[in-house]
């Protein structure tokens, strides 16, 4: 056995049958296990790569905070619906354009950019590289229990329909794609998603989500006439309630560790001017 490793062949054998038990034992915890710690794991590389442009970015979000006043914030904070139907926060750096602002096609382009924040939502559990589409509240509060399947994987930056999707298609479609994609979740329907995603961006292909991109799943049913208009308005009102007690929740949060920095700042600023003041009377003393 030594002297067959000891050769090139028997070594290479060795290494692509180590190689193969390793892609098996990944392929049969994937759904439990290892799609998580792969998740962890690139967004970590991810983040410690591009430091250099998260740096960057969070200095430009503090100077555009500090020309606003304070009205533009350094990070932007985004309310929907993940795994389980559990309210989750996703963040994004300010872009420091008014929301009423229309963008230009060339700032378009870079919008993405400022959206390097998933990443770490990512490495926390609130996305996955590949899952299905996140939703609002409005939306998520009318999904049927028939489709609810969808919330059993988290929301992902790649949609399973980039493996299937086109132009014409609709929330239906969508549906039965997040279903199959919950029942068939493995290594190689993630890898498929993934490469044929990777290919379709080469073409310059992205109509896979089709008119669900361009309208929200609330709005879709009213048009379809399945909601009244009362009942539009009823769950944006609720959907909106429940987003504005989700922001009120982590902005008190985020004025309570501001407001103990601040303390902490004033403290130890007295705590410098009465040492001084300690040492000068020390010295006339003398």
């Amino acid at each position: 056995m030594a002297k067959f490793l000891s050769t090139w062949y028997g070594l290479t054998i060795f290494i692509a049958f180590d190689a193969l038990a390793a892609i098996a034992v990944i392929a049969i915890g994937y759904r439990w296990v290892f799609k998580r710690l792969l998740d962890i794991l690139a967004s970590a590389v991810c983040m410690a790569a591009l430091s250099p442009v998260f740096l960057v970015l969070f200095l430009r979000g503090l100077l555009l905070r500090r020309r606003s006043g304070g009205e533009v914030k350094v990070i932007e904070r985004e309310y929907c619906v993940g795994k389980k139907a559990r309210a989750i926060v996703l963040h994004a750096f300010s872009s420091g354009q008014a929301p009423e602002e229309p963008a230009g096609q060339s700032r378009n382009k870079w919008q993405g950019i400022y959206k390097l924040p998933c990443l770490f939502d990512i490495f926390c559990g609130r996305l996955s590289f590949i899952g299905v589409r996140k939703f609002s509240f409005a939306d998520a509060a009318l999904v049927s229990e028939a489709d609810e399947g969808r919330f059993a994987v988290r929301p992902g930056l790649i949609n399973p329909l980039a493996a299937t999707g086109d132009g014409e298609t609709d929330y239906p479609e969508m549906f039965r794609s997040d279903l199959r994609y919950w029942k068939r979740l493995g290594l190689g329907t993630d890898l498929r998603i993934f490469f044929t995603w990777a290919l379709r961006c080469i073409r310059g292909e992205r109509d896979w989500l089709g008119s669900t991109s361009e309208t929200s799943y609330a709005a879709a049913l009213l048009e379809a006439g399945e909601i009244t208009r009362e009942d539009f308005e009823a769950v944006t009102a609720n959907a909106l309630a429940e987003e504005e007690e989700l922001r009120k929740k982590y902005e008190a949060k985020g004025e309570e560790s501001e407001k103990i920095e601040t303390d902490e700042a004033t403290e130890e600023a007295e705590g410098n001017e009465a040492g001084s003041e300690e040492s000068e009377e020390s010295e006339n003393d003398s």
